[in-house]
C-alpha cells in the first residue's frame, strides 16, 4: 500500500461543466459518422435552446421596463415601395410613456413620392390611418420629426426603448436614409443605433416566439395579432402597423405576468 503525503492539499472535487442537463437520452453506437451526426444534431439542439432562453430572457427584461415606468416606448414602422425598397412611402411611430400610462402616434407620408402605392406584393393602405391625422412632408422633415420625439425621451429619461416586429428591416431603412440617433450620455448623434441611447430593443415577434417556446418561423404582425384576439384593420399603413404593433408588445407584457 503505498501512504499518501501528509503535506498534499485534499483532492479538489470536480468543475461541473453544465449545471443542469435537460433530456439527457442514451445512445450507444460504433460508428464514428453516426457519432458526428448526432454530435452535431446535439449542438444544433443547444443553440437553439440558448436562442430560446435569451429570447425568454429579453421578454421578462421587457417586462421589468414596463413596470419600472422609466422610459417611453417606441414602436416604429417604415413602408417602402414593393418595387424599389430604397424608396420609402411612409413613416409611422407609437409611443407608449410608462410614466404617465399615455400613448401617442404619428403619421407621415413623404410628399416627393406622392403618385407611387403599393398593391402589386402588399396592399397599399398609406391613406387609412386609423390612429391620428396623416402628414404630407418631405423624408428629412419626417426624420426630424421622429428624433424631436427620441430627443424629448432623452432629455427627461436618459434614453429611449425601441419596440418593433422585425424591427431589424425598419432600422437598415432608416440607415440608410442617413438618420441620425441621439447620442447616449450627452454624446453626440450617431448613425449606429446600438451606440445611442437606445435601452434595449424589444422585437415582439421574438417575444411571442418565446411565449409559446418556439422560435421557428414566428408569425406576422397582422396573424399574431389575431391570436391575441386583437382587431385590427388597414394594416401595411406604417402608422397603424406602428399602433398594432405597441398595442401586441402590452398583451406580451400581460402575458409575461400571468
Amino acid at each position: 500500500m503505498q501512504r499518501v503525503n501528509p503535506q498534499l492539499s485534499p483532492p479538489e472535487e470536480p468543475i461541473a461543466l453544465c449545471s443542469e442537463y435537460i433530456d439527457v437520452q442514451e445512445f450507444q453506437t460504433n460508428s464514428k459518422n453516426a457519432f458526428s451526426r448526432l454530435q452535431t444534431k446535439v449542438k444544433k439542439a443547444n443553440k437553439s435552446a440558448e436562442k430560446l432562453q435569451r429570447a425568454k430572457d429579453d421578454w421578462q427584461q421587457a417586462n421589468q421596463l414596463v413596470q419600472s415606468k422609466q422610459y417611453v416606448f417606441v414602436a416604429i414602422d417604415i413602408e417602402a415601395w414593393e418595387q424599389d425598397h430604397s424608396i420609402l412611402l411612409e413613416i409611422g411611430w407609437s409611443l407608449y410613456d410608462s410614466k404617465t400610462d399615455q400613448y401617442m402616434d404619428q403619421h407621415y407620408l413623404m410628399n416627393t413620392y406622392r403618385h407611387l402605392t403599393n398593391g402589386r406584393y402588399v396592399s397599399d393602405q398609406k391613406l387609412r390611418f386609423a390612429f391620428g391625422t396623416s402628414v404630407w412632408c418631405s423624408l428629412d422633415q419626417a426624420l426630424k420629426e421622429l428624433r424631436k420625439d427620441l430627443d424629448w425621451c432623452v432629455q427627461r429619461d436618459g434614453g429611449f426603448v425601441l419596440v418593433g416586429h422585425g424591427l431589424d428591416s425598419d432600422l437598415r431603412y432608416l440607415q440608410k436614409a442617413k438618420f441620425h440617433w441621439p447620442g447616449a450620455n450627452g454624446n453626440g448623434d450617431t448613425l449606429d443605433v446600438n451606440q445611442s441611447a437606445l435601452v434595449t430593443i424589444c422585437n415582439t415577434d421574438e417575444m411571442y416566439a418565446a411565449s409559446i417556446g418556439n422560435l421557428h418561423n414566428p408569425p406576422s404582425l397582422g396573424t399574431t395579432l389575431g391570436l391575441f384576439g386583437i382587431d385590427c384593420w388597414n394594416l401595411h399603413n406604417a402608422g397603424n402597423d406602428a399602433h398594432y404593433t405597441m398595442l401586441l408588445f402590452m398583451e406580451l407584457i400581460k402575458k409575461a405576468n400571468e
